[in-house]
């Protein structure tokens, strides 16, 4: 996604210190994360794969490497087993081995070893596990049922935000949209790739440009422009700045009208300068060829109007919204869902 600006000038916490230990299958009340979910029900958590990837790191020196851009300490329901990964996380920032004995030493200096359990139950985890060959998966595992829990108090959150009538429903709406959309900015990152895999797509886009069939980014049917951007780049930010009644809002619509109707992208037009209706006076007028001016007193030639139709029916079809008030975050985000794909282009008219 692109981003295109004109400028003229609760109830659950999952860092709860409340932690006791979970031995021999047996938890303590107080242990897991604090949660508020509906009566009798049992927040989403997986222990079994808490303990694999803790006994996996324990076991395997390179484990940790393997999980530690795909996990985060939060993730875990435990406390003692937070505590635990918190702490292998510490020593392989370090470059210090997070081996059983390792990490016992470690959690003995710093008095943390007895509220995990002590050095039977980092023992029983290693115990336990088996082989470290699929800790990545398991990894995953844990991190799902952490989203799961975090959807819970977001809806939780929502739930208050739909009682607390002193705010504007807009506001609302807005807080609301945001917190269930910051859940999947949470979902675990890809980590480290292997410069191989990524050469051989490099090579393929090389080869493509080397014939003249493509452009880095995507093409805004400018050819001098394209020549020299290698089109839209992916979460590029580009100022289109002037001095005023220069043409910047035409040449952004421009193309934001190219980029919807070549590469059936979705785009959006936010404007904090005209009206929606103005720039679609504009739009129509860039389609059909007719001065702007004259479509909006509507003197028109009688071979001109079958040609309004066709621009009507055209711009129609695109996946181009226009928004004139200022909720572009929350607009963005509903956009997204509704159309199942990233927005190709936003275009802000104007900053200051």
């Amino acid at each position: 996604m692109v981003t295109a600006a004109i400028s003229q000038d609760s109830s659950f916490n999952e860092g709860d210190d409340e932690r006791s230990l979970r031995s021999g299958g047996r938890r303590r009340r107080g242990d897991e994360a604090s949660f508020e979910a509906l009566p009798d029900s049992v927040p989403p958590q997986n222990l079994e794969a808490e303990e694999a990837v803790l006994g996996g790191i324990l076991l395997d020196p390179d484990a940790i490497g393997r999980v530690a851009d795909v996990l985060q300490p939060e993730a875990f329901y435990l406390g003692a087993h937070r505590e635990i990964y918190r702490t292998a996380l510490m020593l392989h920032s370090q470059g210090k081995p997070t081996d059983l004995t390792a990490m016992c030493a470690w959690l003995a200096d710093t008095g943390q070893l007895e509220k995990v359990g002590g050095s039977g139950r980092l023992m029983e985890l290693v115990e336990r596990t088996l082989s470290t060959a699929a800790i990545d998966q398991v990894a995953r595992l844990v991190m799902d049922k952490f989203l799961r829990r975090q959807l819970i108090k977001s809806g939780n959150e929502v739930i208050q935000l739909g009682f607390d009538q002193s705010k504007p429903m807009e506001m609302v709406l807005d807080e609301a949209e945001q917190k269930i959309f910051a859940i999947s900015q949470e979902k675990p990152s890809v980590g480290l790739t292997p410069t191989a895999e990524i050469l051989t797509s490099t090579f393929n886009e090389i080869e493509s440009r080397s014939l003249g069939t493509a452009v880095a980014g995507i093409p805004v049917n400018f050819y001098d422009l394209d020549a020299i951007t290698q089109g839209l780049q992916r979460s590029d930010l580009i100022i289109v700045a002037g001095r005023p009644a220069m043409g910047k809002t035409s040449i952004v619509l421009n193309i934001a009208k190219n980029v919807a109707q070549l590469h059936q992208l979705p785009v959006c037009v936010f404007s904090l300068e005209m009206s929606k209706e103005q720039l679609t006076y504009r739009l129509l007028s860039m389609e059909v060829g007719i001065e702007s001016g004259r479509l909006r007193t509507g003197r028109l030639q009688q071979e001109e109007w079958p040609l309004l139709g066709q621009g009507i029916n055209s711009l129609g079809q695109l996946p181009l919204f226009i928004d004139d008030k200022p909720n572009s975050g929350s607009l963005c985000r509903r956009l997204m869902a509704e159309q199942g794909k990233e927005l190709g282009l936003i275009v802000i008219d104007y900053l200051q």
